[in-house]
């Protein structure tokens, strides 16, 4: 008996001591920026800004939207942990910060440590309000519990306290122009703690006093119902005793150009390599080898596409030197050309006409000449006489020449 009662103590101790036992790092997963890039380049740009480097921007939001405004607060093993409804929610709100940048807006800094929700709380007996908090936060491997960060009233966002859980935020959220009037009078915190190697929310605003002003008993939401999945510090390979919400400067600047390197091609054997550059503009050029190869091919090639009749030549001389015997030592060598067009050997004169008589010659016809026929010429146009007009004078028929005159010493001759 005494055996049973002592088994049934210790089975219900180990039972106590697992169940009250907090989700730990075996929910942990690898995280990079790498992976980043790629999960939210479908959903948005990723630019250069001066101050913060490379962020990103959502794309196809809704007019008016900030940072953990299309969702829902749920209490968990980790604190007040936020539901995003957005599709990619479950990365910007959980790693990294949201800052204001002109003039894109809202950008995302990215980061490689899980919170439930990287915000700072302010509350009233009547609002409950969060804003994200700056790139410069950092925690030490304990948590935070210093002094609360305040942001500017304009990047708050208020809700009543009596529908501050189970209510979608964007459909309660109270006007920003009331933001500053709210937060003069609110109490405000910041803290975070470190408990089995994850980012927990400590309770701010408190489990009781939200209770109390929204008059609802508030159940621990499991983490199965969660859409982000903790990670433990480790993951996020980060040694030291200071922990950035921001990853360093170096790791984001290695994952642009690892993806930058992914952008350019493969080169598979036998085909040209070419380098495309990163912004994926322009033509893409052959590189130095690639050149050098086709110039050695390009004699290969001539050759290859030689016309018909150099072809036959070429094989004729190849057959003529394999099958021509050896040459008598001292006699000069004779050179054969032979004429692919030589005129085959006559026939006798019999063949010839028997030809003849069965296949008459045909007369060819006439051969239409590509030039373009002349133009016909315009008439002369005829010229009416005047009938009034003086008659010509008469053609004059020329006068005879006078005869030729004798010389007088030829007549003195003559008497």
């Amino acid at each position: 008996m005494r055996r049973i009662l002592l088994t049934a103590i210790l089975l219900t101790g180990m039972l106590a001591v697992f169940a009250s036992r907090p989700a730990s790092a075996s929910v942990s997963w690898s995280v990079s920026i790498t992976s980043f890039h790629e999960t939210l380049a479908p959903h948005g740009r990723w630019v250069v800004t001066r101050g913060y480097g490379e962020v990103w921007i959502p794309a196809r939001i809704a007019v008016g939207w900030e940072p953990y405004w299309d969702g829902e607060w749920i209490w968990t093993d980790y604190g007040w942990t936020w539901i995003s409804y957005d599709p990619w929610g479950d990365i910007p709100c959980h790693y990294g910060t949201w800052v204001w940048v002109d003039p894109y807006g809202w950008v995302w800094v990215p980061g490689t440590v899980w919170a439930p929700a990287w915000v700072t709380w302010a509350w009233t007996d009547d609002y409950i309000g969060w804003a994200p908090v700056p790139a410069t936060f950092v925690l030490a491997s304990s948590g935070y519990s210093g002094p609360a960060v305040v942001a500017p009233p304009a990047r708050y966002v208020f809700v009543p306290a009596n529908q501050f859980v189970g209510v979608n935020v964007q459909a309660v959220r109270v006007p920003v122009s009331q933001n500053s009037v709210i937060l003069t009078r609110a109490t405000k915190a910041t803290r975070f703690s470190v408990s089995g190697g994850i980012v927990r929310a400590t309770a701010d605003p408190p489990l009781a006093f939200v209770q109390r002003v929204s008059g609802k008993r508030i159940e621990r939401a499991s983490v199965d119902k969660l859409k982000t999945r903790p990670s433990s510090i480790s993951a996020a390979h980060i040694s030291g005793k200071s922990i950035r919400v921001v990853a360093p400067a170096r790791e984001r600047t290695a994952a642009t150009a690892a993806q930058s390197n992914r952008k350019e091609t493969v080169v598979q054997p036998g085909k040209q390599a070419h380098a495309i550059s990163s912004t994926g503009k322009g033509h893409a050029k052959p590189s130095h080898e690639a050149r050098a190869s086709s110039a050695r091919a390009a004699p290969s090639a001539q050759a290859s596409t030689a016309s018909p009749a150099h072809g036959s030549k070429l094989r004729f001389h190849e057959r003529s030197a394999k099958t021509e015997p050896a040459r008598p030592a001292g006699k000069p060598e004779r050179l054969i050309v032979q004429d692919s067009h030589a005129r085959p050997a006559s026939r006798p004169k019999e063949e010839r006409h028997a030809e003849f008589a069965e296949h008459p010659a045909r007369v060819p016809p006439p051969r239409e000449s590509s030039r373009e026929p002349a133009p016909a010429q315009a008439p002369r146009p005829q010229v009416q006489e005047n009938p009034h007009a003086a008659p010509p004078p008469p053609v004059q028929a020329p006068k005879p020449p006078p005869p030729p005159k004798e010389e007088k010493g030829k007549e003195k001759g003559r008497d």
